[in-house]
């Protein structure tokens, strides 16, 4: 292999891993990544590249091992059909003579290169060795599903997945009440007996007025357990794991056996007890911290009880165990954690951090605790599931695209994930030194090394209980922007992965659930990533707030097909904000916005408005000359049901015009993010025709076209 000067050969290596060496910024401009930036990257790809002779090393060990291996790891059967694919044989070997394909369901197909097109492609010389490459065509249809492809020759031996799904992923021709949903945080749902936040219970509540209206989807952020923060707040977005549900939203008092506790009944009649429940009922803001003790007060002491006894529920928790084995890991991680006094298993000795966790480890109550719980969530949701589901409801979850660094999958699954390097985005005019997300991104070969199970188990625990999941950041199938370890946001640079892989793994998995996809693509993304979303049957997203600047300009911008439409998003201001710009205010008390820049704020939003509300012409007009702020909610509500949008979903705060945003990205503890709750309880929801006003615009019809085959996986 020819040596090449330092900075080539920096960059030659990073560009054999994946790791751009440029970008272009929002503005088109081209960003080079520095070289610490790129010899950071790829020491946790576990490549050297502190010198010239590391990285001429490092590219000659690459090259021999991308060349050598006897098959890559993963193949796609699109629709069913293997394509020719390459296998490789060292030196003088012989050429493969005999695959083996075994079918997910473990049946075997036995292949002899005699009896099928083979051919050599190349012989390339690579330091001593030769590498001969051949090329497969077996002209094999397989079932949908994953397979394993084996190849035996005299040395070495291989195995490779294969991914045989639809091109195209599950999408049910939805009816008018399918094709639009209320969406709501979890957390900000009130009830009269609440203890401070929204439950499983509460969603199933909210599932129900969703019905009576005529919608059929119900949206939420990640329903996932989480880490909560010493200020009381907690990010659904960075998760201690995307396996399981959330312990948070546990409804207690609707545990069928709560009542035979003789500990948990006192402590619940207790007047102290109530006391906090109104304390933390009555605030405004939900404190993760203080509700969670709550709820644990109960919770523990029925957990002891019901290990203690021999009947029902201890037979269905045992049950439950043997069937969710993870769940028996996750509790010995948190239970590991409250033994250790360590917030960060990074801090654990070398054996736990390896995965090693042993009973000594960990109190066996505790984590009998964690156990427990963990049954109690997945009974709820399931039961929220199909009591929605009777109702002609589904549930719109949320798949986010980081985990905790200091979580169990990123302890569990570390080799998957790019030690100290976390994920987010480059500088724009908005966050103009970049935002850092927090979280590890995948590393692109371990992740494929393994076959990407941990991939698929993500999207199949969701989609058991999804009528439509939402994939945060899907440009992150194709490339994420990481952030060195130390290093600030404005320090990184896109990592490449292999989309369609993953893509596969999408639709494989939206048929086996019947769940439809829709990848959150807002923002600048390269045009690649639209044409790939609707090859594959992934509906895009159109959010009117993004839209204003379009509107300011003149345009008129049009509601694709077959896209999820909505006025904004949990990261935005609700509508009555920023149609009213309140939004602009706001930014400027928080220092997103320059006072000086305010004025064209407010001119450019004026010109939207002006624009928007010419658009529409007269379904806005209703009679009227000047419209209030529902008036125009309506009317704009009416236009995206009469588009050619395959879903519309309405943000329930906007229903009773609230102007507070759940979440301000990008400022830390200045705003209460993820801690407002909703201004209305669901009892008041319930109780007031008044609320579903501005619902009446919204006559959605079937989407026009030709009804798909559901297939059958």
């Amino acid at each position: 292999m020819t040596h090449l000067p330092s900075t080539a050969g920096l960059h030659s290596l990073a560009r054999m891993h994946g790791i751009q060496t440029s970008y272009f910024n929002v503005q088109g401009v081209r960003v080079r990544a520095a070289e610490a930036t790129l010899k950071a990257l790829l020491g946790s790809l576990g490549v050297a590249a502190n010198c010239a002779a590391d990285c001429n090393e490092s590219r000659r060990q690459t090259a021999l091992r991308q060349s050598s291996r006897p098959l890559e790891p993963v193949i796609i059967a699109w629709d069913g059909m293997l394509p020719p694919f390459e296998a490789r044989t060292l030196g003088n070997d012989s050429p493969p003579r005999l695959f083996t394909i075994t079918t997910e369901g473990g049946t075997t197909m036995r292949v002899d290169s005699r009896n099928i097109r083979m051919e050599e492609l190349r012989a390339k010389h690579v330091g001593s060795s030769t590498i001969r490459t051949h090329r497969i065509d077996t002209g094999i249809h397989l079932p949908f599903g994953y397979h394993t492809l084996s190849v035996d020759s005299d040395e070495p031996q291989g195995k490779s997945l294969i991914i045989s799904a639809p091109t195209r992923s599950y999408r049910k021709e939805p009816d008018g009440s399918d094709r639009w949903g209320c969406f709501a945080p979890l957390y900000a749902l009130r009830t009269k007996q609440d203890w401070g936040a929204g439950t499983y219970t509460s969603l199933e509540t909210l599932a129900g007025w969703i019905h009576n209206q005529g919608g059929g989807l119900l949206g939420t952020l990640p329903l996932l357990p989480s880490f909560h923060e010493e200020h009381g707040g907690s990010s659904p977005y960075l998760p201690v794991t995307r396996l399981l549900w959330g312990e948070f939203y546990i409804d207690v008092e609707d545990i069928p056996f709560v009542n035979e506790c003789p500990d948990a009944r006192a402590l619940l009649e207790s007047t102290a007890f109530q006391e906090e429940c109104r304390g933390l009922r009555g605030s405004s803001l939900v404190d993760y911290n203080r509700v969670e003790n709550l709820k644990e007060q109960i919770l523990a002491p029925l957990a002891l009880h019901v290990r203690a006894q021999d009947g029902t529920a201890h037979r269905e928790l045992k049950r439950f165990l043997h069937t969710h084995p993870l769940v028996s890991d996750y509790a010995a991680f948190r239970a590991a954690i409250v033994q250790e006094g360590k917030a960060s298993w990074h801090e654990w000795p070398e054996r736990m951090r390896n995965g090693d966790i042993r009973p000594a480890d960990f109190d066996a109550a505790t984590k009998h605790y964690y156990e427990f719980v963990q049954w109690i969530a997945h009974e709820q949701m399931t039961q929220c599931v199909e009591r929605a589901s009777e109702k002609d409801v589904g549930l719109y979850l949320d798949l986010p695209v980081g985990v905790h660094p200091d979580g169990y999958d990123a302890w569990r699954q570390k080799d998957c994930f790019l030690k100290g390097v976390s994920c987010g985005a480059p500088p724009d005019s908005v966050f103009t030194t970049g935002q850092d997300w927090g979280a590890p991104p995948f590393h692109p070969e371990a992740i494929r090394e393994t076959g990407y199970e941990y991939i698929r188990a993500c999207l199949s625990h969701h989609m058991r209980n999804a009528q439509a999941l939402r994939i945060d950041h899907i440009m992150g199938l194709h490339h994420l922007f990481c952030i060195p370890p130390g290093g600030q946001a404005s320090e990184g640079t896109y990592v490449k992965y292999h989309p369609e892989e993953t893509y596969a793994i999408i639709s494989l998995e939206s048929h086996r659930h019947h769940t439809a996809v829709i990848g959150e693509d807002l923002g600048t993304v390269p045009r690649e990533i639209p044409r790939a979303m609707a090859h594959h049957g992934i509906s895009r997203m159109f959010v009117l707030y993004y839209e204003m600047d379009s509107f300011a300009r003149g345009i008129s911008p049009t509601i694709p097909a077959n896209c999820m439409a909505s006025m904004g998003t949990h990261d935005m201001p609700p509508f009555a904000s920023f149609w009213n710009d309140l939004d602009i205010r706001q930014q400027q008390e928080l220092g997103i916005l320059a006072s000086a820049d305010a004025p064209s704020a407010r001119q450019r939003r004026a010109q939207a408005r002006h624009m928007l509300t010419t658009m529409l012409g007269t379904l806005c007009q209703s009679g009227q000359s000047r419209m209030d702020t529902l008036q125009v909610l309506r009317c704009i509500l009416g236009w995206m049901g009469d588009s050619r949008a395959r879903y519309v979903m309405v943000n329930l705060e906007d229903l009773w015009l609230e102007t507070e945003q759940p979440n301000v990205p990008g400022i830390g503890t200045r705003y209460p993010s993820w801690r407002q709750k909703a201004a209305l309880s669901l009892e008041e929801i319930v109780s007031t025709p008044e609320v579903a006003t501005a619902l009446k615009d919204l006559k959605l019809t079937p989407v026009a076209g030709t009804v798909k085959k559901e297939v059958s996986i």
